[in-house]
């Protein structure tokens, strides 16, 4: 499988595609009979920096102040023409 855009993709995401391929392709060709990589880590750590919505939110807040934020999940980025997966089937 090879990314047309230029995208980010969650742990989440890549996990859930291998889970439905490695599904797919043991009821079609066999469990011993193919071998599947996944050629994308999810190193980059994306981060919220939470903001509150209620009355008075104003005084409780720093607005951007010192917002790095919190770690929010982690995803893979992907540029055009990179390989996320690869099947090789015997």
């Amino acid at each position: 499988m090879v990314s047309l855009e230029k995208e980010q993709i969650t742990s989440e995401c890549i996990e859930a595609a291998r889970i439905a391929c490695n599904k797919n392709m043991v009821k079609f060709v066999g469990k011993d009979q193919f071998h599947f990589r996944v050629r994308v880590h999810p190193w980059h750590v994306f981060r919220i920096n939470k903001m509150l919505s209620c009355a008075g939110a104003d005084r409780l807040q720093t607005g951007m102040r010192g917002a790095f934020g919190k770690a929010y999940g982690k995803g893979a980025r992907i540029y055009i023409g990179k390989i996320l997966f690869s099947i090789r089937t015997v």
